[in-house]
């Protein structure tokens, strides 16, 4: 089992937004009672947050890594195009 102190410790605050951060520092300045309401639902928040944060930095990642291959690609088709085009010239001359 988790133990709760392990549990509510602090995530990274560079991919927490501002404000959940004010909110963790608010709950953490309240009353004993109230922050062991609160910690739990706070806790689960910030998991959220954070998790989101990943799949959005791994989605940019992909969608970087997708426009880089597809300039790639279209490099690679415009280069054929030219080949093709220098042959069918090379060729013509020949007949």
């Amino acid at each position: 089992m988790i133990d709760q102190s392990t549990r509510s410790a602090q995530p990274s605050s560079d991919l927490l937004p501002s404000e959940l951060l004010q909110l963790r520092d608010l709950v953490q300045s309240q009353p004993a009672g109230v922050r062991a309401e609160l910690e739990p639902l706070l806790d689960d928040v910030l998991e959220h947050a954070l998790f989101r944060g990943r799949i959005l930095s791994v989605a940019r990642d992909a969608l970087e890594r997708l426009r880089l291959d597809l300039n790639m690609a279209l490099f690679d088709l415009d280069a054929t195009r030219r080949e093709r085009e220098a042959l069918r010239d090379l060729l013509g001359e020949r007949n």
